[in-house]
């Protein structure tokens, strides 16, 4: 049985460089990830601007990021 794996390259995406895709920062308290919100990965700089249409209405949601649930990671 093969393994899934997000590939966040697919959507657009890239791993977190504040968190290394663990979607909190350790020090100098456990803390969600600012940057990401807790997701773990970004929607890369090159793929705001193309996810717009010729009418210049946007094609997605670059709304605010999700919350750190109360799950553990």
């Amino acid at each position: 049985m093969d393994k899934k794996v997000f590939d966040p390259e697919k959507y657009g995406m890239a791993t977190c460089p504040s968190c290394d895709s663990h979607g909190y920062i350790p020090y100098p308290k456990r803390q969600c990830c600012p940057k990401c919100g807790g997701f773990g990965f970004i929607i890369k700089e090159a793929e705001r601007d193309t996810n717009i249409s010729i009418d210049g209405e946007s094609k997605i949601s670059l709304g605010p990021n999700l919350s750190c649930g109360g799950g553990n990671r």
